[in-house]
């Protein structure tokens, strides 16, 4: 099948319309039916066009795409079974429903869930790219833990990835000055539009004072500490400024606020990951969200970061650069599995153990691959 929307011809790997979903939207009459197909058609040609990334129209896999559709019409059919009548329309509070519903109410683990999340994401990107003014933007609260220190080390970050997501996130968190005389009319119309993505306000809009806010060294400061210590989504949620020591270029977790232990730890951080701390906390000072606060970092909705959020933050950086993905089941946790073997590998299995924050020494053995311990430097040549 073939679509003629579009200046390129896309190839669909699947249906339009799934069987089962055809079989429901019977009952409610040709014409919704032929709304929701010519829908469907829109939504798998942005996908495989430029759905993982609009302004550099980059489409996602025929793979991707494909499971995104059927999850999709997996979401509406629940949907419409549960209001009893057809409707495109899909709010941000039934997203959230359905996505509670499946972390209560079903056996599978949360990774099927978070699958559907993502899905879900993409058809509310897809929805942004359509609606612009009227889009909804969904956010949620529920826990999904979606990997964890038994994940197969093949989902690891290698030293040269972190090295690109890192320089990802200072590019898409800083940009130049509204006025810089040297940016062409094409390159501040492609900045516009990817402010206009990122606070969620029409193109039309963004001026001076949208490309001021751009600039923040939030984001790089969490992937630097990440990349250094390989922090647990739950512990970029619980890191607290008190924990960082600039001067020792050090990370301190105190015994009672340690994840997955009952003893302090003093970790190793390297010039990079300080440089960014000292911009981000002189930054943070500025932020009203955070009187009285002493979390090192807190979402938009100023709350702690977990393993949701911080999965979508990585999936938009990852897309952003070269990383060859070759099949792998990236998260969060692939920048813990990296550190972790780098630290093993070149430091040794103490080091390791210490740097990670395992409590036992077993944890840390299944990074090792029979390479010994290369006593060859400390964090500054770790990435």
């Amino acid at each position: 099948m073939k679509s003629n929307d579009s200046d390129q011809t896309v190839e669909f790997p699947m249906p339009v319309v799934s069987e089962q979903t055809a079989d429901m939207l019977q009952r409610f009459g040709d014409l919704l039916r032929d709304d929701y197909r010519q829908f469907k058609r829109r939504f798998i040609t942005w996908l495989l066009t430029e759905g993982k990334n609009t302004y550099r129209s980059k489409g996602y896999s025929k793979s991707t795409t494909r499971t995104t559709h059927y999850k999709v019409d997996e979401a509406y059919r629940w949907f419409w079974e549960a209001r009893g009548e057809y409707s495109k329309h899909l709010a941000p509070d039934d997203a959230s429903e359905l996505i509670d519903h499946l972390a209560r109410k079903t056996p599978h683990p949360d990774g099927y869930t978070y699958t559907f999340e993502k899905s879900l994401r993409r058809l509310f990107e897809f929805r942004r790219e359509e609606q612009s003014a009227t889009f909804e933007e969904w956010e949620h609260d529920i826990p999904l833990d979606t990997s964890d220190d038994t994940t197969d080390e093949r989902d690891r970050f290698y030293p040269q990835e972190m090295q690109s997501i890192f320089r990802a996130a200072m590019q898409k968190y800083s940009v130049r000055s509204y006025h810089n005389k040297k940016m062409t009319t094409e390159e501040r119309d492609q900045i516009k539009a990817n402010l206009a993505q990122r606070f969620e306000k029409p193109k039309s809009e963004i001026g001076p004072e949208d490309f001021n806010r751009a600039n923040s060294w939030k984001i790089p400061s969490i992937i630097a500490l990440t990349a250094d210590v390989g922090l647990r989504p739950k512990e970029v949620g619980l890191v607290k400024t008190g924990w960082v020591d600039l001067q020792n270029k050090t990370l301190s977790v105190p015994a009672d606020e340690a994840v997955k232990s009952n003893k302090s730890w003093e970790c190793a951080l390297s010039t990079k990951t300080i440089n960014a701390l000292q911009q981000w906390l002189k930054e943070r000072e500025a932020y009203e969200k955070y009187k009285e606060r002493d979390n090192l970092w807190l979402t938009k909705m100023g709350n702690p970061y977990s393993s949701g959020p911080l999965n979508r933050l990585l999936d938009k950086l990852v897309a952003s650069t070269e990383i060859d993905t070759m099949g792998r089941s990236l998260s969060w946790y692939s920048f813990r599995h990296g550190v972790a073997t780098m630290w093993a590998e070149e430091q040794g299995i103490y080091q390791a153990k210490n740097q990670l924050r395992h409590s036992n020494i077993e944890t840390t053995m299944k990074y090792t691959r029979g390479s010994g311990s290369r006593m060859s430097g400390v964090a500054d040549s770790m990435w």
